[in-house]
C-alpha cells in the first residue's frame, strides 16, 4: 500500500516553478516528501524530466547515498508497473550518475570540468588536513621573517600591540583565525579589507552607532531581559504558597527598574545607568510559615542578577566611553597591518599550493564560484558557464538548508534559474535543527527567507511540515515543553509560536496502554559521596539498571506488524555527554548487566577500546616481554583472566621483571607443587632455565591455586600457537583469526 501524504506534504510534493522554502520539523517525512518529489518529476508522463537535470545537495555523502537508494527504489517500483516504458528505465540507467552529491563533491565537479575558466592545473590533487597545517606554518614563518626583515614601524608596531608576551604565536593565531572566518565568504579578500573600516571612528557619535556599537548595545540588553525574567520567576514564587512574600516589593521595584534600562539605546547613558544601578535592601521579617528552601532559592536567583549586572559593569563600562574612543583609534594602525599580514598569507598560500598542485575543500567551494560568477565593484554576474547550468538544470534541491554558509548560497544561487515564473530552487531544512555554526554555517540565510517568503503562491513560497510522525504524543508534548521556554527571537531568531511547535501526525496502538506507560521520566541520580565509584559509573550503573527494566516491562510499536511488543536491545538508545569517562564507564556498565551494545565513538579508531585490544595482542605476539599489553591480552576475550588473578600471579614473584615471566613462574611453582617434574614443566615454559626453576620455588609457602595454574598454561599455549602463525601468516589473516576467536569467545560470555 503506498504512503498516505498530507495536505502540506502534497504542496511539497506538486509545487513547482518557484522557490520553495520547506521548513520541515523533525520526524515529518521530509525525506520521504523529498524522493517522492524526484520520483514524480522523473516519472511525470506529461512533461518527464531526466534525473540528470536535477541538481540534489545533501549535507553528507552517507545522506547522498541513502538519497539515491530511496529514488532507486522508487523508480523500480514504477518501472515494475510500467515495465515497458523506456523513460523510466532510461531513468534507471541514468541514476547511477545523476548529481545526488555533497556541495564540495558538486564544487569538485565544477572545478574538473571547466578548470581551464581559472586557470587552474588539472593535475591538482586534494590535500590532507595535515598536509596544509604544515604548509601552513611554513608560509607563516617565511612571512613573518620578511616582515621582520623590512622592519617597518607599522609592522613592529602590530607585532607589540598583539605579542604582549614577547612571542609571535599570538599574531600567527590571529592570521589563522581570521583566514579561516573570511573563508566562509565568498571573496575573502574583500572581506578582509572592508573590516579596515571597523574601527574608523573619529568621534563619539561614530564609535557609539558602528556595527560594533550597536552589537554591545544589543547584547547587553539581552541579557539585562535575562535578568528581567529571573526576577519574574523570583516574584511567582514570592505569590506561590508558603514563598517569601516578604520580598516581593523590593524585587518589583528592582524588576521595574531593569526594565526602564531596557528602554535605553544609547551606549554611553545605558553605561551610566547600568554603573549607577542600585539594588534594594531585603526584608528582615521572619514567618515559620515560609518554606525555608523557597526563600534560599529567591535569595540565590536574586544574587545571580547582581552578579550579571556587576560584571556587565566591569566588562563593558569600567573604562569611560571617551577612553574607549582614543583606544579604539589607536587599534586602526595595527589592525591594518593585521589585516595586510593576512591578506598576505591567503595569497602566499594559494601561490604555494597552485605550486605543489594541491587544493583543500574550501579552495573548491572558491574555485567553483570564481568559475560561475565574475565580480567587478559591487557587481556580481553569472559566467557564460552558470547560464548554462541554469539552462540545463531543471530544478535545483537542497537537503539540511539551514546548515549553509554563504560561499554555498552563493554557488547554488548561480545555478538556479531567476527568471519570475520560472524560478526553481527548492531547499528544504528546520533552522531548529542547525547545529554546524560553530563550523561557520549561516542559519541566517534560513531565517531570512522563512521571514520573507509567502505562504500563498508566488514566486517565493513558503511550507511549514510541522506534524511529527515518528514519535508518540507524549514525547511531542515534553519537546514543545521545553523549547517554549528556551527559544525566543532574540535567541536562535526564531519565535517558538504555532507554526514552529511540533504536532503529533502518527498513530499508535492504544490497547491496553494506561495513562503513564509512555510518560517522559527524569532519573535523578544523588551521587554516593562516601562511594570511591566515580559519579559517571554511578549514573551508567542506573542507566544499565533502568534498560534492564524497560525489557522487561516496557512495549513499543513494532515496524513491521505495527502492533505492541516487549522492547529489545535494538529498540534503545542512549545519548552521553562527550567524554571518555562517560563511555567508558557505560560499557562497563552495560557488559556488567551482560547488555551488549555498539558505541559510535568520538574518539579515534585506534583509541576505541576493541581496537586497542587487538593492537595489545598483536604487540604481545611480537614481544611478549611488554607490561601494557600483556596486561591488556590478558583481561581481554583473548585471556579471559580476572584483575584478581592477575594480581594472584604477580604476588607469587614479586622479583620477577616482566608480567608474562611471571605468568610463566606461576605454572613452575604450581606444577612443582603437584609432583610434575623438572623436565615436564620445562615442556611448558618458553624461555625459563633450569636452575630458574629450582630458584623459583625457594622459600615459596603459598599453594597455587590448580585451575588459575591451567589458566596461565592454557594462555601461554595460546600465545606460543599464534606466534607460530606470524611467519606465514599475512597480517589479514592473523587478524580475521583472532577477530574469529575473540568474537566466540565474547559470545559465550554474553550468553552465560
Amino acid at each position: 500500500m503506498g504512503i498516505s501524504f498530507t495536505e502540506d506534504q502534497l504542496k511539497v510534493i506538486e509545487l513547482h516553478n518557484c522557490n520553495v522554502l520547506v521548513s520541515a520539523a523533525a520526524g515529518s517525512g521530509k525525506t520521504a516528501v523529498l524522493v517522492e518529489r524526484i520520483a514524480r518529476m522523473v516519472c511525470d508522463e506529461e512533461h518527464p524530466v531526466d534525473i540528470d537535470r536535477l541538481l540534489i545537495v545533501t549535507f553528507t555523502n552517507a545522506a547522498a547515498q541513502e538519497m539515491r537508494e530511496r529514488i532507486g527504489e522508487a523508480i523500480a517500483v514504477r518501472l515494475e508497473e510500467h515495465p515497458e516504458s523506456e523513460h523510466l528505465q532510461r531513468q534507471s540507467a541514468l541514476l547511477h550518475n545523476a548529481l545526488i552529491t555533497t556541495i564540495d563533491s558538486f564544487s569538485l565537479f565544477i572545478v574538473r570540468n571547466h578548470f581551464n575558466e581559472i586557470s587552474l592545473d588539472p593535475n591538482f590533487r586534494v590535500a590532507d588536513e595535515g598536509e596544509i597545517k604544515l604548509l601552513q606554518q611554513e608560509v607563516l614563518e617565511e612571512l613573518l621573517e620578511n616582515r621582520y626583515a623590512d622592519g617597518t614601524d607599522a609592522f613592529l608596531d602590530c607585532v607589540e600591540y598583539f605579542c604582549t608576551g614577547g612571542k609571535d604565536t599570538a599574531l600567527e593565531k590571529h592570521i589563522l583565525d581570521l583566514a579561516k572566518y573570511a573563508d566562509s565568504f565568498p571573496w575573502p579578500g574583500d572581506w578582509l579589507t572592508e573590516r579596515k573600516k571597523d574601527y574608523n571612528a573619529t568621534d563619539m557619535e561614530g564609535f557609539i552607532h558602528n556595527p560594533c556599537g550597536d552589537f554591545m548595545v544589543e547584547h547587553i540588553r539581552g541579557l539585562l531581559q535575562g535578568c528581567v525574567e529571573k526576577l519574574n520567576t523570583a516574584i511567582r514564587i514570592c505569590e506561590s504558597p508558603d514563598g517569601p512574600y516578604m520580598y516581593g516589593e523590593t524585587l518589583e521595584k528592582e524588576r521595574d527598574g531593569l526594565e526602564a534600562l531596557l528602554e535605553t539605546a544609547d551606549f554611553v547613558q545605558l553605561g551610566a545607568k547600568v554603573s549607577g544601578f542600585a539594588f534594594g535592601r531585603l526584608s528582615g521579617k521572619k514567618d515559620d510559615s515560609v518554606n525555608a528552601s523557597k526563600k534560599e532559592l529567591v535569595k540565590s536567583i536574586r544574587d545571580s542578577v547582581k552578579k550579571t549586572i556587576g560584571d556587565l559593569s566591569e566588562r563593558f563600562f569600567k573604562t569611560p566611553a571617551e577612553l574607549m574612543l582614543v583606544q579604539s583609534m589607536g587599534v586602526v594602525g595595527p589592525l591594518d597591518t593585521l589585516l595586510d599580514l593576512t591578506l598576505d598569507f591567503v595569497s602566499r598560500m594559494q601561490e604555494k599550493k597552485r605550486e605543489k598542485r594541491l587544493i583543500t575543500f574550501s579552495d573548491m567551494e572558491h574555485y567553483a564560484l570564481d568559475i560561475l560568477l565574475k565580480k567587478e565593484g559591487d557587481q556580481i554576474t553569472p559566467s557564460q558557464v552558470a547560464l548554462e547550468y541554469r539552462d540545463y538544470f531543471a530544478e535545483v534541491l537542497i537537503d539540511e538548508y539551514q546548515d549553509s554558509n554563504l560561499v554555498q548560497e552563493y554557488l547554488l544561487m548561480a545555478v538556479a534559474k531567476q527568471e519570475p515564473g520560472h524560478r526553481n530552487r527548492f531547499m528544504v531544512g528546520d533552522v531548529k535543527q542547525s547545529i554546524y555554526k560553530f563550523r561557520l554555517a549561516r542559519p541566517e540565510l534560513f531565517m531570512e527567507k522563512y521571514l520573507t517568503y509567502d505562504t500563498k503562491p508566488g514566486n517565493h513560497h513558503r511550507i511549514d511540515l510541522s506534524r511529527n510522525f515518528r514519535s508518540r504524543k507524549q514525547v511531542i508534548d515534553s519537546v514543545n515543553l521545553i523549547f517554549e521556554q528556551l527559544m525566543a527571537p532574540d535567541l536562535g531568531k526564531i519565535a517558538y509560536d504555532e507554526s514552529a511547535r511540533l504536532y503529533c501526525g502518527a498513530s499508535y496502538p492504544e490497547e491496553n496502554v494506561v495513562e503513564g506507560d509512555f510518560a517522559t521520566e527524569f532519573l535523578m541520580l544523588q551521587p554516593d559521596t562516601e562511594s570511591e565509584e566515580k559519579d559517571a559509573m554511578q549514573e551508567a550503573r542506573m542507566i544499565a539498571g533502568r534498560i534492564r527494566k524497560l525489557l522487561r516491562e516496557q512495549k513499543v510499536t513494532d515496524k513491521e506488524t505495527g502492533e505492541l511488543r516487549l522492547a529489545s536491545y535494538g529498540d534503545i538508545v542512549v545519548l552521553i555527554r562527550g567524554g571518555a569517562d562517560y563511555e567508558d564507564a557505560l560499557k562497563d556498565a552495560l557488559a556488567e548487566r551482560h547488555i551488549p551494545c555498539f558505541v559510535t565513538s568520538k574518539t579515534g579508531y585506534f583509541q576505541t577500546k576493541e581496537i586497542t585490544q587487538i593492537m595489545q595482542i598483536l604487540r604481545v605476539l611480537d614481544n611478549p616481554l611488554q607490561d601494557i599489553p600483556c596486561y591488556g591480552t590478558m583481561v581481554s576475550a583473548f585471556g579471559g583472566f580476572q584483575e584478581e588473578e592477575i594480581a594472584a600471579i604477580v604476588a607469587t614473584s614479586p622479583d620477577t621483571r616482566y608480567l608474562y615471566r611471571k605468568v610463566e613462574q606461576y605454572i613452575i611453582t604450581g606444577d612443582i607443587e603437584s609432583g610434575i617434574g623438572e623436565s615436564s614443566v620445562q615442556n611448558h615454559v618458553e624461555g625459563i632455565q633450569k636452575d630458574n626453576i629450582k630458584d623459583s620455588i625457594k622459600g615459596h609457602t603459598e599453594t597455587k591455586d590448580a585451575a588459575l595454574v591451567q589458566k596461565c598454561r592454557d594462555f601461554l599455549e595460546h600465545i606460543k600457537e599464534y606466534r607460530s602463525y606470524v611467519p606465514y601468516l599475512s597480517i589479514s589473516e592473523l587478524l580475521e583469526k583472532l577477530l574469529e576467536e575473540i568474537a566466540d569467545e565474547t559470545f559465550r560470555t554474553y550468553v552465560q
